[in-house]
């Protein structure tokens, strides 16, 4: 049977039953249930690259600037702060390439921390999973007030989303690391 025709069928159906609300509910039900597949919005990472995605994201939720071996996957890091030559050597008195592996491999890929746009964008993804009204609303207000990280975290992080709030966040740097790790794979 064509789709055409099987889809004139359906809508049929439902303009026969349409007025009768347990009868859309039972469709509905139905359809949600053996039909429907909501997209699954977990990013995919292949296990070569798991712990080195989990890794790089745990590092940038600590401000580290990543380089990675595309080669070896090895991972070194830096604070954000420190990732200048200039700067480094100023800082410590050593000269940055003599105490950094990555200024010897033949490619690096870098990923740095994300910027407070991307961050803020996190935490308000993170406000539209909160199911508690009460906390969603205070968490809009640290959102919208002075000082919106400090407050935040303050709230994510005392409340019963606390877990949550962690493992959130871990998902959407490390999908946002796979993003940033594709783009440059392709590149090299």
């Amino acid at each position: 049977m064509k789709t055409e025709k099987l889809l004139d069928q359906v809508l049929t159906i439902l303009s026969l039953v349409k007025d009768d609300k347990e009868k859309l509910q039972k469709l509905l039900d139905f359809m949600e249930r053996e039909i429907y597949e909501e997209e699954d919005e977990t990013v995919r990472i292949p296990e070569k690259y798991q712990r080195i995605v989990r890794q790089i994201a745990e590092n940038l939720d600590c401000g580290l600037t990543c380089y990675l071996n595309p080669e070896t996957l090895e991972i070194e890091d830096l604070p954000k702060d420190l990732d200048d030559p200039e700067e480094y050597e100023l800082m410590t008195g050593e000269p940055y390439d003599e105490m950094f592996k990555h200024q010897q491999w033949n490619k690096c890929i870098i990923v740095e921390p994300p910027e407070s746009r991307e961050s803020f964008k996190i935490m308000e993804r993170f406000v539209d999973e909160v199911d508690d009204n009460s906390l969603r609303n205070r968490l809009i207000d640290a959102l919208n007030k002075r000082r919106p990280f400090a407050n935040f975290k303050q709230l994510a992080e005392t409340s019963r989303f606390r877990q949550a709030w962690f493992d959130f966040k871990q998902q959407q740097l490390e999908a946002m690391v796979w993003d940033e790790l594709q783009l440059q794979l392709d590149r090299k």
